[in-house]
């Protein structure tokens, strides 16, 4: 019986030495969500109700032949150059024209599966082009140039304008007929086909970014300061009241603008925008609520029940109501910040607004209305219910549902003036003005203690839980470090804390921010984690990773196989440990940081944040709403 039992206990062991690397193995980084296109879009153009085009950043070319139930790259192969496109005008399902940067104009004749680019004898920008045939058409842009070409282009030929304004859009309805539109409200006229152009007051002195003519008599311009300008003869423009929203305080661009008819328009603009007209433009109203809240580029409607709007963060929206709903088709969040504040309840904040959250530990994500079109760059909970944002532009928004619903805290239009009634810098004396910088990071010590960092040493503190918010300063010795941008905090308990940030500033409280202690050493650090009063770890630009033993005394550069930026940093022990950064970027430590490992990543966007759940499960987030778990 004995030798038996040897044999089985040597196979009992050899099976387990076989299945630990196997459930090892099983360990990895795993892909969550991840944004399809990773692009700015700039325009969108159907040449009937089937056949549509996308174009943006990345030399991206997006084409759906079945009227958007899908798209498609083209070419299938990547163009070999990488540049952004600006704007895509098809004649036929065959024939199209695409211009953008360095005076690129692209041409198809076999509906976008190959492009020929074309020379131009240009390296300006093109901002816009309009052709009326086969063989007629222009393009426009900086320093008040437009091209045309009489044979399809093939060849093109600069035409004389009068201005050294950049030229936004441009729209012929014939081979002769044809307005222009840009800088300084310049709106330009022929009917030669633009062997001659003459001005038309265009009733604005703001910037006009697009134009589009129904006909050789009714036509819009739309641009800077919500500017739109109407003409119902060819000649002569009026003001029309576009009602733009002032969501930083100004009055939104308004990007592109499209007609179905005389009557049924849209207007694409700035943060997530929609303006609509029944009535020609008499009457126009900003569509409420904002289905996103990134820039808006370019407009297209085919009737006057169906349009698509294209923007940046890869956004495509359609509708089949006539605007009073949104169809969110694509979208990408910028994701900065992640918090979860039990196993089950998480959220990932980012640029242009967004905000995700998960009630399901993480196995998915859906979006919530931030009320806000501002970047957003920290978030942090006191229960499941009470929680809060912050971000550019001073914002700072709270919900108390969970996140059911969000509003602001802050004034977007305080600029410093002190009338946001929660927020208090006026205890900085000289340095109140802090109050209208934006915040980068947060951090919460305890349920009710919170701090906020942000633009030229912004520190702003709570200790009752969010419902009151003051300005604290980290250099009152006026060393330098208190006018750095701080990108990182972390607070272990109401009393100990760090702030990083640009220059190599590191600063440490012992006192819940009434003193901190500063220093400023190498490049610029994005994040801070400590897990105890001495023992912390930043990390920064250009693949640095520091360890302090001492309190912050003294830092140890930690040898990195990396020199791509460092964004998050997170350890669960003394030995163990995570890092985070650009092009996907993922190290882990064993040992304290004395060696850091590459490790597989199933992304190659951006990594900007870090955490851990209280059970132990980790995530990381990032651009294109890239959501990853360990």
């Amino acid at each position: 019986m004995k030798p038996r039992a040897q044999i089985l206990s040597f196979l009992v062991v050899v099976l387990l030495l076989c299945a630990t690397p196997f459930a090892l193995a099983q360990k990895a980084w795993v892909a969550v969500s991840e944004t399809k296109w990773q692009a700015t879009f700039s325009d969108v153009f159907f040449v009937d109700a089937q056949h549509g085009w996308i174009v943006g950043s990345s030399s991206t070319i997006l084409h759906t032949s079945d009227g958007g139930q899908t798209w498609n790259m083209q070419p299938s192969q990547p163009l070999p150059f990488n540049i952004e496109l600006k704007k895509v005008r098809f004649i036929s399902p065959q024939i199209g024209w695409v211009v953008g940067d360095n005076g690129t104009v692209l041409k198809t004749t076999d509906g976008g599966q190959t492009w020929m680019k074309k020379t131009t004898g240009t390296r300006t920008a093109l901002l816009a082009v309009s052709f009326a045939d086969e063989k007629h058409g222009w393009a426009s842009g900086d320093g008040g140039l437009i091209i045309g070409t009489s044979n399809g282009g093939t060849t093109w030929t600069k035409q004389k304008i009068g201005t050294n304004n950049t030229i936004e859009g441009i729209h012929f309805v014939s081979p002769q007929v044809g307005w222009a539109a840009g800088g300084g409200g310049t709106l330009l006229h022929t009917s030669d086909g633009g062997q001659t152009w003459g001005f038309q007051t265009s009733a604005t002195v703001n910037t006009l970014d697009a134009i589009f003519m129904l006909n050789d008599k009714a036509g819009w311009a739309v641009g800077a300061g919500g500017a739109v300008v109407a003409t119902v003869d060819g000649a002569s423009w009026e003001v029309q009241e576009s009602k733009v929203p002032n969501s930083n305080g100004m009055p939104e661009p308004v990007w592109d603008v499209h007609f179905a008819d005389e009557n049924v328009g849209i207007a694409a603009a700035e943060f997530g925008v929609i303006l609509r007209t029944t009535d020609g433009g008499t009457t126009w109203a900003p569509i409420e609520p904002r289905p996103v809240a990134a820039r808006l580029q370019g407009v297209h409607m085919l009737s006057p029940t169906e349009a698509w709007i294209v923007g940046s963060n890869a956004t495509i929206l359609h509708t089949t109501d006539s605007g009073s709903s949104w169809n969110i088709v694509s979208s990408s969040s910028q994701l900065q910040a992640a918090h979860f504040h039990n196993d089950k309840l998480g959220w990932a904040v980012g640029l242009s607004g967004s905000v995700w959250h998960t009630s399901d530990g993480g196995e998915t994500w859906n979006p919530q209305n931030s009320g806000n079109v501002f970047e957003l760059f920290g978030v942090g909970f006191v229960d499941e219910n009470r929680g809060y944002i912050v971000g550019s532009n001073a914002a700072l928004a709270e919900t108390l549902d969970g996140g059911q619903n969000w509003h602001n805290v802050s004034d977007p239009g305080d600029e410093g003036h002190g009338t946001a009634k929660r927020i208090n810098f006026n205890t900085l004396g000289p340095m109140s003005w802090k109050s209208a910088m934006g915040s980068y990071a947060m951090s919460f010590g305890a349920p009710t203690h919170a701090w906020a960092v942000g633009e030229t040493g912004r520190i702003m503190h709570t200790n009752d839980g969010g419902q009151t918010w003051a300005g604290q300063d980290c250099d009152p010795m006026m060393t330098g470090a208190g006018f750095n941008n701080l990108y990182g905090v972390h607070f272990i308990n109401q009393n100990v804390g760090w702030v990083v940030g640009d220059a190599g500033t590191i600063a440490k409280t012992m006192d819940g921010g009434e003193n901190w202690t500063s220093m400023m050493q190498g490049p610029r650090l994005n994040d801070i984690h400590a897990i105890d009063e001495q023992t912390a770890w930043v990390a920064g630009d250009q693949g640095t990773i520091m360890a302090t033993t001492d309190g912050g005394t003294t830092w140890t550069e930690q040898t990195v196989p990396t020199d791509a930026s460092i964004n998050a940093i997170l350890f669960i022990n003394a030995n163990q440990g995570w890092a985070v950064g650009d092009n996907g970027t993922i190290l882990h430590t064993a040992d304290g940081g004395v060696t850091w490992l590459m490790q597989e990543s199933p992304t190659t966007s951006h990594l900007r944040d870090l955490v851990q759940t209280p059970s132990g499960q980790l995530w990381a987030i990032g651009d294109a709403t890239t959501i990853i778990r360990y």
